[in-house]
């Protein structure tokens, strides 16, 4: 009686320890696809404005600051694919039934893939701040700093270091120093320097402003010093827009990284784990929202959007005066 009773609890554990992998997974699934699904359709949708963009808006593609919106609409567009649709591919196979051995393969895979987006994301998103810096800091020089050429070597070289990093546990680097140096390089730092580099754009923007002012007349001051202010308090609010965005995207990730590496034993926590899988798939947040503050949020994407997608959200003239005609006549 005593082993029959040993052996029901041992499988009652068992069922129940099964039921809520099965609730765990199941709560994954309906996050990858809450957060992919607009991660990619936002980011594809901005990449066509961008390409299809010929006749209404060809200033875009003029600008090296575009290069750099669209390297990280691309980067988004393939973390919202891989590491979105790729993790929800992983939990269905764990649902149905798959075991976790035959998934390690896809499971590397999406790591290293999730931590390239992330890396290029980090990346790019610092290389525009930088280049906000040089357009109000040397507006003259601004062509001569920045061109084309450079940003191009510089997103090669994002790329390049990303997939490079990614590769070191293939290369014999502990899986602890790995994360360390993931977070700290790619988090913490961006996390320093935009601040600082935002703080001396504000100042620069001000500066300029001031610079304008006093060569204006006594007339054109104040209508100057209404403008500017205004042209401040945007500048300071899309600035904030992105770090917040940005602290509230990675620094859960980097939270939940280093309790791990340094109590690894939290990980056979219930909350603890749905906490490091969960802050996985917040980066995604980031994705969806990307394009709406470094693009949509501009004027000149906005139009180039109701250029490209106009005619499919309303009807050409002529059939709508064709179906006014035929209604006017079957009333007569």
């Amino acid at each position: 009686k005593e082993n029959s009773s040993l052996v029901h609890i041992l499988k009652m554990s068992n069922s129940k320890a099964a039921l809520d992998d099965d609730h765990f997974f199941f709560s994954q699934t309906i996050l990858s696809i809450i957060l992919a699904t607009p991660a990619v359709l936002s980011n594809v949708l901005l990449l066509i404005t961008i390409s299809r963009s010929t006749n209404a808006s060809q200033r875009i593609w003029q600008t090296p600051a575009t290069l750099l919106v669209v390297n990280l609409s691309m980067c988004d567009l393939l973390a919202g694919l891989v590491p979105g649709y790729g993790s929800l591919y992983y939990d269905i196979s764990i649902l149905r039934g798959q075991r976790r051995a035959n998934l390690v393969g896809i499971q590397r895979f999406l790591t290293i893939s999730a931590v390239v987006t992330n890396i290029v994301s980090s990346g790019t998103i610092t290389a525009m701040s930088f280049d906000r810096l040089f357009m109000v800091s040397s507006p003259l020089h601004y062509k001569v700093l920045v061109t084309k050429t450079k940003i191009k070597v510089a997103m090669a070289f994002i790329w390049i270091y990303s997939l490079l990093f990614a590769c070191l546990p293939l290369m014999g680097v502990a899986t602890s120093t790995f994360v360390l140096l993931y977070c700290h390089l790619h988090v913490s730092v961006p996390l320093i320097i935009l601040p600082m580099v935002y703080w001396k754009t504000f100042r620069a923007l001000r500066l300029h402003n001031n610079q304008m002012q006093d060569v204006a007349d006594n007339e054109r001051r104040q209508h100057m010093g209404m403008a500017h202010r205004n042209r401040e308090c945007k500048m300071v609010s899309a600035f904030l827009l992105v770090l917040i965005l940005f602290y509230a995207s990675f620094a859960p990730q980097f939270i939940a990284q280093n309790i791990f590496i340094f109590h690894p034993k939290y990980v056979y926590i219930d909350t603890f784990r749905f906490f490091l899988f969960t802050t996985n798939k917040v980066i995604l947040v980031n994705c969806c929202l990307n394009p709406f503050v470094y693009a949509w949020r501009i004027p000149t994407y906005r139009r180039a959007f109701q250029a490209v997608f106009s005619g499919c959200f309303r009807l050409p003239r002529n059939t709508v005066d064709n179906r006014t005609d035929h209604t006017r006549s079957g009333n007569s």
